[in-house]
């Protein structure tokens, strides 16, 4: 690993932390480039970086640089709900919500996904987990179901709904069950949303 990089303690870097350190250099961005080139370091967007050998043995860290890459943001839809095991399958994009508009990034590591949820529905159900590569923000359970049903199952209900969450996108019913109804109840009141309503009726009834 480049001396340079020695300092940073986490596998990702942003060209802010890293520029006081090349003061030495006429031009930092060119230093930084090259570190690209050679493979060093592996460029997530301008301005925000990977370090290829702290990833070398170790998992890339999606939902902190999920949580980095664009936002304000936190993890929800399908990835968050594979986080907390309620869908069987691996999911190959990092998927968030933001109160920004919708973007996605195309990098070496994977892609990234955000789509926009207006500020009154974003602010409830977002919990702060941390793994052994650090902190990060990651909708609960209830609300990264409550986003993927509103936007995308929107107009389905009651056993249609139902059917839908668990032959469809093969949502373990124990865990539906399992569900916090208060905060489900608090989430459907801020997201005013016909679906998510929908969604507290059926789950009531399981």
């Amino acid at each position: 690993m480049h001396s340079i990089l020695n300092f940073a303690q986490t596998a990702y870097i942003e060209s802010q932390n890293l520029k006081p350190l090349l003061t030495d250099y006429t031009n930092p961005d060119d230093f930084i480039s090259r570190m690209v080139k050679s493979g060093k370091l592996v460029r997530l967007k301008n301005g925000f970086f990977l370090i290829t050998e702290k990833i070398a043995n170790s998992p890339v860290p999606y939902e902190q640089i999920a949580n980095l890459l664009y936002g304000p943001s936190y993890i929800s839809f399908e990835w968050a709900l594979s986080f907390y095991k309620m869908i069987p399958e691996g999911v190959f994009v990092v998927t968030s919500t933001s109160s920004s508009q919708s973007k996605v990034f195309n990098t070496q590591v994977g892609t990234f996904e955000y789509i926009y949820l207006s500020h009154s529905r974003y602010a409830i159900g977002i919990d702060q987990k941390e793994n052994k590569l650090g902190r990060f923000l990651i909708a609960t359970p209830e609300k990264a179901l409550a986003d993927l049903i509103h936007m995308k199952s929107k107009g389905l209900e009651g056993r249609d709904l139902l059917i839908d969450l668990i032959e469809a996108r093969r949502i373990d019913e124990e865990r539906l069950k399992d569900l916090d109804k208060k905060l489900l109840l608090e989430i459907a009141d801020n997201y005013r949303s016909k679906v998510v309503t929908n969604l507290v009726n059926i789950l009531g009834m399981l």
